[in-house]
């Protein structure tokens, strides 16, 4: 009777608790004992979990319930009498998951071997893949940062430093391609699937095509919901779709939107004064906007600077000649226009036509001007 209450008992618990498994951190660094602490920082399901434990001869452990594979850091603290060298900065990065891990070192955590862990196997696995890769692209940084101011202005001395490099990255670019088709269901194949397909500029169409081959496991995990959220929006954002309204305040208080400028081809750049490549991109919109300025063309700067950088981003307009409308509201990248339009990373901008369709995006150099002189009859 007591067993079949038992069973009974167990059958009416939700699915998901009799599924649920948690992670245990078996670690063992050498012999260090209390005071010796060992901190884990991670994220859980968006949310940031610190915790800590006092070693024991060597030995301590971390458990915890986990919705996804998530990165985190393993940082020892080595308040011993023999305290070693730059002891503050021991730390190990490494996935956890929902399983049973040991981390493993002699003296310093941060050359532990990690075992029982898919999701690390993957990781070293593809780093493999990738060495003679990053290898090739750090033997080229090394002669670059070697060379004269001279040198890194001849094309000459340039060309062969890029085409190595294009082949290089082609090369990285396909062993990461390779590793996500015959590893489907790696949490390291949806992190690879990031840096590939959600860059800079990416296609959000062929983007969802690829990220939908994912099990669902992987599509709603944090990272796959972040993922899919980016692609929502930049599918809001590419090129023939309406450009989305916003209102923020420009030099002088004054609130601007970007239905104001309805009527003209007008380019939204998102910009900050601490970036340098923006600020060494802003003479070619400074060119662009003088030749087209009379021809129903104009430029809306959206500033990623915060509160503090107020004085700083005033200053960048004045220092940098740019008679066009500048707006910000100083949340950086928090800016409401920024996460609008899906902005992580600047310069971006965006082309709109006097209908307020978006027509272009990222016009770099004088990719704007020759935009402009295809739409905009001189």
């Amino acid at each position: 009777m007591r067993k079949s209450m038992i069973l009974t008992a167990v059958c009416c618990l939700p699915l998901s608790l009799l599924a649920q498994k948690k992670f245990t951190i078996h670690g063992k660094v050498g012999t260090l004992d209390a005071p010796a602490k060992a901190y884990l920082n991670y994220k859980n399901d968006g949310n940031d979990v610190i915790d800590s434990v006092v070693l024991r001869k060597g030995s301590f452990t971390f458990t915890g319930v986990l919705a996804s594979p998530t990165m985190a850091v393993l940082t020892l603290k080595h308040d011993t009498v023999s305290r070693p060298r730059n002891a503050e900065r021991d730390a190990l990065y490494f996935y956890i998951e929902n399983a049973s891990i040991t981390v493993t070192a002699d003296e310093y955590v941060q050359r532990a071997e990690v075992k029982g862990s898919a999701t690390n196997d993957d990781d070293r696995a593809l780093k493999a893949l990738q060495k003679p890769y990053r290898d090739s692209a750090k033997e080229l940084m090394a002669k670059y940062n070697a060379a004269t101011p001279e040198q890194r202005k001849d094309s000459v001395f340039l060309a062969p430093i890029r085409e190595i490099m294009r082949t290089t990255q082609a090369g990285y670019d396909s062993v990461n391609r390779a590793f996500i088709a015959t590893h489907p269901n790696s949490y390291i194949s949806l992190i690879t699937f990031q840096e590939l397909e959600l860059g800079y500029n990416f296609n959000p169409d062929t983007a969802a095509v690829k990220f939908a081959r994912f099990p669902a496991s992987l599509r709603e995990s944090a990272a796959g919901k972040k993922m899919a959220a980016v692609i929502a929006t930049s599918k809001k954002t590419q090129t023939g779709v309406m450009a989305m309204d916003f209102t923020q305040k420009d030099t002088t208080g004054k609130a601007v939107s970007l239905s104001d400028f309805r009527g003209q081809y007008v380019l939204v750049d998102f910009w900050a004064s601490w970036c340098k490549p923006c600020r060494a991109e802003n003479p070619n919109l400074l060119k662009a906007y003088n030749k087209y300025k009379e021809k129903n063309f104009t430029i809306l700067g959206v500033s990623l600077d915060d509160e503090d950088g107020r004085r700083a981003w005033l200053g960048a307009v004045k220092q940098d000649r740019m008679p066009w409308t500048q707006v910000s509201d100083l949340e950086g990248f928090k800016s409401k226009a920024a996460v609008m339009y899906g902005v992580t990373a600047i310069p971006t901008n965006f082309l709109i036509d006097p209908s307020g369709k978006i027509i272009a995006r990222n016009l770099r150099g004088e990719e704007l001007e020759k935009k402009l002189g295809e739409i905009i009859p001189m």
